[in-house]
């Protein structure tokens, strides 16, 4: 029987049109095919591609009418016969849908049609079918995605956040059902042909450690019996426990802000001191209650930000408001001064009023002011001062404070045992001398000693935190107060100076001060990574944070590519504050050798982990080590850049200083590592997507976009 589609009547395969039967076609996977529409509707020819397409051969479509039928998805089943029924001689025909193999594999098809009338007059459908599985499962991994990230921007719990997580993976995959674990939640999608989860069919799954806890995440996918889980189905598990992972450390580290910002208002609330908080444009932000009881003011003044009528109500209550005024004007002027004075209120308080900056990256962007009421405090100091002989005894026998007596020219008068203890000098050896003896004499601490005595004179007091040395000449970090003694009549009776040994705690602030910077690069790389369109957005900023972190002078990228199957050099990056032609001959040398002949990226490649090198002339002396000594490079790091486990790229650090091992730098360099891994594989995507649609698009007729 002669058979009519676009082309004309042809009797069999081999004579229909060389363009439709030709090589391209079978090379591609497409097959091409005569049919009748509707839900009986016979398959007339077909091209031998089908079998990779669908599973099954030609002969058997051709001769068996229900098969067609059987292989649609349950889900497409009925609105593609439905739209089959109504179409029209000559019209195209332009679908997707899914079908599922015998073997189990789930197949989304591009079903591109013509029709036209065979001799009889009844319409037959001339078109091809092309395997789109890998363009249909990126749309619905990334729409998943979204959804997810989605979710992450308000208050929904983790459960809420994941709902369509396991019907996202069995609409990507071939497994009829999906089960997500998030600790004790579980959530469970069927594909529609499925009652339930299968107990004996294969599975697919993958975990991930929950933040802040020791349970797991879990996905896993369920296969009908005997179906065998196909290879690109791998992925997809691995992708949905990283979105479960994202979405639980998203929400564990918006708990964690929480509870910082209700223990910091707790603080503010609890403090004795009246808080009022201002930005760089002198509005309030922020008060306590504190606050506005010590000043009588209306909440509704200071939840406006009206800081003239703050001022103004300030102002009020002082019996030299025109000295405040300066002093607010003043620091107007000076946004990086810190001041601190005291006030006197017309109903008889005295206030300690304290000014600070507030900072961000160390650039000013507001002002906090703290006013104590010191009016009980101010008392009982002239009760103090009037027990003296009392004090006097109980601070010779103080031994964790260096309490000393000194004349108004910084002479040592007396000490106490503390005195003795921290400072280690005899007090007959040092009685008569200047306090100087106890601050290093280099040039950075030049004055120091004399700079505390004379505003202790002229401001009454003076304190500070800063290095101190023993008599055996270890320094030591020390909190001091120097206060000037004077007795009711106002006249001078010398200097009281007050020293702490507070070594230890400024050891654990500035590792805290280390591990705050960590984190703040370790966003900065991720941020990086996550918006940068391109490997070198991503590195330009990365690198730069790397190096000002742990303080790299010179770091080198190494990134495989894709196409020859190699590492090549792919960025370089010098300290802004260094000649970068001190390192040309090293960077030379460096893009001259491949990357496995150099011991260093070598050893990174091997081991798939951070190589660091405290010294490098323990290195082999050949190939770039030479002219690496020669710029002054002393020791280095390399980091892998991973997809998965496969490395895809080595970093490399140098320093012109000895560099022990670091745990924070190295977590950094790792973390700058693991998001350029993932920058690489959304590239690979990218890339493998749009050549996808290009070949589409040729296929069908269309322009295709440019590569």
């Amino acid at each position: 029987m002669a058979v009519y589609g676009a082309e004309g009547p042809f009797d069999d395969w081999a004579s229909r049109p060389g363009a439709v039967a030709s090589s391209l076609t079978h090379r591609l996977s497409i097959a091409v095919y005569v049919a009748e529409p509707g839900p009986v509707g016979r398959w007339l020819h077909v091209s031998p591609a089908i079998h990779e397409v669908l599973g099954v051969s030609p002969t058997a479509i051709l001769e068996d009418p229900t098969l067609w039928n059987s292989l649609l998805h349950p889900d497409d089943r009925e609105a593609l016969i439905g739209s089959e029924v109504v179409l029209e001689p000559d019209t195209r025909a332009r679908t997707d849908y899914r079908v599922i193999r015998p073997d189990g594999r789930v197949v989304w098809l591009l079903d591109d049609a013509v029709i036209g009338l065979d001799a009889a007059g009844r319409p037959v459908m001339d078109g091809y079918l092309v395997d789109i599985t890998s363009q249909r499962r990126a749309e619905r991994m990334m729409a998943a995605q979204a959804r997810v990230v989605e979710g992450l921007t308000g208050r929904t719990p983790l459960r809420e956040v994941l709902v369509g997580l396991p019907e996202a993976c069995v609409e990507s995959a071939s497994a009829v059902a999906c089960v997500v674990e998030v600790g004790d939640a579980r959530l469970v999608a069927l594909r529609s042909d499925a009652d339930s989860v299968p107990r004996l069919g294969a599975t697919l799954s993958a975990d991930t450690p929950l933040p802040d806890s020791e349970a797991t995440g879990r996905v896993t996918l369920h296969y009908a019996p005997g179906v065998v889980p196909p290879a690109d189905d791998r992925a997809v598990p691995e992708w949905a426990v990283g979105l479960v992972s994202l979405a639980a450390t998203r929400l564990a580290e918006r708990e964690r802000a929480e509870l910082m910002t209700a223990q910091l208002a707790a603080t503010l609330e609890s403090t004795v001191d009246g808080i009022l908080v201002v930005d760089r444009h002198d509005r309030v932000v922020g008060h306590n209650t504190r606050f506005a009881r010590m000043w009588d003011l209306d909440p509704a003044v200071l939840a406006a930000g009206d800081t003239a009528a703050v001022t103004g109500a300030i102002l009020d209550r002082l019996e030299d408001p025109a000295a405040f005024l300066a002093a607010v004007q003043h620091l107007a002027g000076n946004p990086e001064e810190t001041s601190v004075d005291e006030l006197r209120t017309r109903d008889g308080r005295e206030l300690e009023r304290y000014s600070l900056p507030q900072r961000i990256d160390g650039h000013p962007v507001g002002r906090v002011w703290s006013f104590r009421d010191v009016t009980e405090t101010r008392r009982l100091q002239a009760e103090v001062r009037e027990r003296e002989a009392s004090l006097d005894r109980l601070v010779s026998q103080v031994k964790d404070y260096a309490i000393l007596n000194l004349d108004a020219e910084g002479r040592v008068a007396s000490w106490n045992e503390g005195a003795a203890r921290i400072l280690r000098h005899a007090e007959s050896a040092v009685l008569g001398m200047s306090y100087e003896v106890f601050f290093p004499d280099d040039a950075p601490e030049f004055g120091r000693a004399d700079r505390l005595l004379q505003l202790a004179l002229t401001r009454g007091s003076a304190r500070e935190e800063g290095w101190f040395v023993r008599r055996d000449g270890e320094r030591f970090w020390a909190a001091v107060v120097l206060t000037a003694l004077r007795d009711d009549q106002g006249r001078m009776r010398g200097i009281g100076l007050v020293l702490q040994d507070v070594s230890e705690r400024r050891t654990a602030q500035l590792a805290l001060e280390r591990r705050a910077r960590t984190l703040a690069t370790v966003g900065t790389i991720a941020t990086a990574a996550n918006s940068a369109t391109s490997i070198g957005g991503a590195l330009d900023t990365a690198l730069l944070a790397v190096c000002e972190h742990g303080a790299w002078q010179l770091a080198h990228v190494y990134l495989l590519d894709d196409e020859s199957g190699t590492l090549r050099h792919h960025a370089w990056h010098v300290a802004h504050d260094l000649d970068p032609h001190r390192f040309a001959a090293f960077i030379a040398a460096t893009d001259a050798i491949s990357p496995i002949d150099l011991p260093l990226p070598a050893a990174v490649l091997e081991q798939g982990r951070t190589v660091w090198v405290s010294d490098l002339t323990v290195m082999p002396a050949t190939g770039r080590a030479p002219v690496g000594s020669a710029a002054g490079l002393v020791s280095g790091s390399g980091v892998p850049v991973l997809v998965g486990s496969e490395r895809v790229g080595v970093l490399e650090f140098f320093s012109t200083s000895p560099r022990p091992f670091d745990v924070e730098s190295d977590l950094v360099m790792r973390q700058l590592g693991t998001q350029l891994g993932r920058v690489v594989e959304r590239e690979r995507a990218e890339r493998r997507s749009a050549a996808l649609a290009r070949s589409v698009m040729r296929l069908s007729g269309g322009n295709p976009p440019p590569a």
